[in-house]
């Protein structure tokens, strides 16, 4: 099948010679009563080459949108009508083989131009077709391109996730026994009366210092509120650690009820608040920044907005390799991400999935 469609297409079996445009009788049947028409004006004119180039016309349009086979038979019948014509009319001056010299001449002329017109019709689908190679090729490679990003990423979330646990299960409950020890110490040496107390009570307190840093390090590589309570826990529980670590303002706002969001898509939403949180916090020199997301079991729209110093063309144009990633994650989730001057003059970023509108509200 697929061989006799591709036959049909270059005109090379008999069925495809009447099919290789679309609706290919159309042009025929339009063709044929051109040539009846040219004829009937050509029995009424006297010199006989005066109307020949009003025949190719009919010929061109058969050799555009038909077959070979069409073509010919109809370039024959503006050839044949064309002779009738001529030897209907009054002429009858020169010898007698003028009217067949100028029906091979009309002939040749036509012939040339099918040639003409089918060398750049073969060239055009050519064309045509390398184009949708080329344009399948670039669709494979865009699709590898974003399967691999897609790998890379989770795999990356796959080893943040591992060295949260680890931190969290093994450093954590490490500094935990650490400051029990020091704590049994502190007490023994104030129980003694020994020289030290004080100093054992300082190191118990950077100890839990250190724990209390160290969870927050383990719950921003790995966010358990996201798998356990939803985005929106996860996401308030990112700007409560953001606000005690930093003394930033920072707020999360948002209407209807908790996203039903797949547990992948929230994921790389809640990757694309923190690293936005991040270069706020970094670059913007903010003092508040809100954090904002809608969203159903179908689409979303996450917002991270500061009243820091903005950014300029450059940085939005160039961007770092935070922007960058963040605009791999959006890809992954086929969503848009747009890097905009806030409301107050900060910086403005969204992420909306494809095929929701952004407002501006």
């Amino acid at each position: 099948m697929e061989e006799a469609n591709a036959a049909a297409m270059d005109g090379s079996s008999p069925a495809g010679l009447f099919t290789t445009r679309s609706r290919p009788w159309a042009a025929v049947v339009l063709a044929s009563l051109m040539i009846l028409i040219i004829g009937s004006i050509d029995f009424q004119v006297q010199a006989p080459l005066s109307i020949t180039i009003f025949y190719l016309l009919p010929v061109l349009l058969v050799s555009r949108h038909a077959g070979f086979l069409a073509t010919v038979i109809c370039a024959l019948a503006a050839t044949l009508m064309s002779l009738v014509a001529n030897y209907s009319s009054d002429y009858r001056d020169g010898a007698p083989w003028v009217p067949y010299g100028n029906a091979a001449l009309r002939l040749g002329v036509m012939s040339l131009m099918i040639w003409l017109v089918r060398s750049l019709r073969a060239l055009n689908d050519s064309l045509d077709q390398r184009v949708r190679d080329r344009t399948s090729r670039l669709q494979a490679e865009v699709k590898a391109r974003l399967k691999l990003e897609n790998r890379i990423i989770e795999a990356r979330e796959s080893e943040q996730a591992r060295i949260g646990q680890d931190l969290h299960d093994g450093l954590c409950q490490h500094l935990v026994a650490t400051a029990f020890s020091a704590g049994m110490l502190q007490r023994k040496l104030q129980e003694s009366g020994t020289p030290g107390a004080d100093d054992a009570g300082e190191i118990v307190s950077m100890i839990d210092e250190s724990i209390t840093q160290a969870r927050d390090l383990a719950k921003g590589l790995y966010p358990v509120p996201l798998e356990e309570e939803g985005l929106e826990t996860a996401l308030r529980a990112l700007a409560a650690n953001t606000e005690k670590r930093t003394g930033v303002k920072c707020v999360v706002t948002g209407d209807g009820p908790p996203s039903q969001l797949p547990i992948e898509v929230a994921i790389h939403l809640y990757r694309i608040a923190q690293e936005a949180l991040n270069n706020a916090l970094k670059h913007a020199e903010a003092e508040r920044i809100e954090i904002r997301l809608e969203s159903s079991r179908e689409s979303f729209d996450l917002m991270v907005e500061d009243d820091g110093r903005g950014i300029n063309a450059d940085e939005s144009n160039g961007g770092g390799m935070g922007l960058h990633i963040m605009e791999y994650r959006a890809r992954a989730i086929e969503a848009a991400l747009s890097v905009s001057k806030g409301k107050t003059g900060g910086t403005r970023i969204r992420c909306v999935s494809t095929g929701q509108p952004e407002s501006d509200e």
